[in-house]
């Protein structure tokens, strides 16, 4: 009676005990499937991310495109042509449907500027578009008279939501799409005098002081309350490209340029990657993805330099030792599809779960990954690999000749995504201009 007395006392004890064994057992097992760290940040990072000879090399350019090169960058320009309104400039984001962002205005605005250097417009025809759309962007409504909302209707130029519904005031800014939109800008202000001017209005009107604190990128959110509250904006990748683009307009990016601030390096398939350590789990959901884009828009746009090219180069070779595991090709990163929810980020690594797939409300997307067109596009132009070549046959199906290119091919049925976009298409132009002129921001500003 006394023993079972005193078992009775200690089963609370004891069921802690169990319990706590149990969590430790489960976090050890999780630990285990995780991408395993591969040593403390170094000082030097090049070191951490350093590449050997038997890596993809970058391509050396300029270079005269083939026949195939010069008719996908025709089929690229259809789509601009069919997504263009006249009466405001602007350029859908999406196939027939009227809205747009500043990210997807830079992807054209840098679509056309590569279209007008590979001959496929002439200068008239670049001055009456591009000058059409920057006098309504010198004019359009503003964010508390601050910045450009984060989306617009192309028709109406009302300020929307992402559903392209009318919201009186805006609902924010973005800091990372404004920073994509003054890549264009630069060019224009350097290389095209009769649209320089136009380019300044735009410039001297809209606020940028407001979207940069302490040297960091600030995105702009309106509350129900229709107060503005400030957030910093953007992750390792894009964060250092918008940082660059910012540069330029005299701003003060210095934190969000460095690429020695918040890096981890992990092992994903074999390959050294370096990601941001701000996890989603603990940022309210902000996603840290690992994404091909970002390191295709820097070579095509400011070239590689000694940390940028192994941190490209890592990317792509963690994509090439997937597909060497699996068979299956890969070319990740963020895409439109055609089908809800009508967004996913396919990632190289996310909230340090590999090759994770997910929608803008960070649920899992797996059964919609895919190989991205503009991805496999960059990749295969901007490095000389075996791998490149099979990328390239992938892409020979994924575009309609009247539309435009598609935006990829579902990997689990094998389907293409037939969502296509201003930004896939503008990208992919792009890519051309790179490979025949060089680095598109370089070029302009060396001239």
């Amino acid at each position: 009676m006394a023993w079972s007395q005193g078992y009775l006392h200690a089963r609370h004890h004891l069921a802690f005990m169990i319990g706590l064994c149990l969590a430790v057992t489960i976090a050890w097992q999780a630990e285990l499937h995780m991408p395993r760290p591969i040593q403390a940040w170094i000082d030097n990072f090049s070191d951490v991310l350093r590449v050997d000879d038997g890596f993809p090399q970058a391509v050396v350019v300029p270079v005269e495109l083939t026949d195939k090169e010069k008719h996908w960058a025709v089929v690229a320009w259809h789509y601009f042509q069919n997504n263009y309104h006249n009466e405001t400039g602007m350029i859908n984001s999406v196939d027939g449907y009227p809205s747009t962002t500043l990210w997807d205005l830079g992807s054209y605005l840098m679509g056309a500027l590569s279209a007008r250097e590979l001959g496929i417009i002439q200068e008239d025809e670049l001055n009456e578009r591009v000058g059409r759309l920057l006098d309504h962007l010198a004019t359009i409504p503003l964010v508390q008279d601050k910045l450009p909302n984060k989306a617009y209707n192309t028709e109406t130029l009302i300020m929307t939501d992402y559903n392209n519904k009318p919201v009186n005031g805006g609902i924010g800014w973005s800091a990372l799409d404004i920073a994509r939109f003054g890549v264009p800008l630069q060019i224009i202000v350097w290389g095209h005098p009769k649209l320089a001017i136009k380019a300044k209005k735009v410039i001297n009107r809209w606020k940028f002081s407001h979207m940069v604190k302490d040297g960091e990128l600030m995105t702009g959110e309106l509350n129900s309350s229709h107060q503005l509250q400030l957030h910093q904006e953007g992750r390792f990748g894009y964060e250092q490209y918008a940082a660059k683009s910012l540069t330029f307009l005299g701003l003060d990016v210095t934190q969000a340029a460095r690429y020695d601030m918040g890096v981890k390096v992990v092992l994903v398939e074999g390959q050294a990657i370096a990601y941001d350590q701000r996890l989603p789990r603990f940022y309210k959901g902000t996603h840290n993805a690992v994404l091909s884009e970002p390191y295709i828009l820097e070579g095509i746009e400011f070239g590689y330099n000694a940390i940028t090219l192994p941190l490209a180069q890592s990317v792509l070779q963690a994509q090439i030792n997937r597909f060497d595991a699996t068979g299956i090709l890969t070319a990740v990163s963020e895409d439109n599809i055609d089908q809800a929810p009508w967004f996913v980020y396919n990632s190289v690594l996310n909230d340090m779960e590999p090759w994770a797939t997910f929608d803008p409300d960070h649920k899992d997307a797996s059964k919609f990954r895919t190989l991205s067109t503009k991805a496999a596009m960059g990749w295969s132009e901007l490095f000389d690999s075996p791998y490149s070549e099979k990328l390239k046959v992938a892409l020979a199906q994924l575009y309609d000749e009247k539309r435009g290119w598609y935006s990829g091919r579902y990997e689990a049925t094998g389907e293409i995504n037939h969502a296509i976009t201003a930004n896939t298409n503008g990208i992919i132009l792009e890519i051309m201009a790179y490979k025949a002129r060089g680095p598109l921001l370089t070029s302009a500003t060396k001239e």
